[in-house]
């Protein structure tokens, strides 16, 4: 049986954690709340909010058309 919660690993935490902010970021999660959401999934990730960052910097227009097919729009 595999993994679940912070123990559980599938795919590229980096790509999961990136899509998580943008997520946030789409529906106006206040600053604080989205921080705290945002902060505890990166430690279980074990990826660094700059790294996050870069990332959806880099990958921003395919990170929105994945959201955009996963919501169904």
């Amino acid at each position: 049986m595999g993994d679940t919660g912070k123990n559980y690993r599938k795919g590229d935490p980096l790509r999961g954690a990136a899509i998580l902010m943008l997520s946030l970021e789409k529906q106006g999660l206040s600053d604080q709340a989205a921080r705290g959401l945002m902060q505890g999934t990166f430690a279980d990730l074990g990826v660094k909010e700059a790294e996050v960052r870069k990332y959806l910097k880099k990958n921003r227009a395919e990170l929105e058309r994945t959201l955009v097919a996963q919501s169904g729009e």
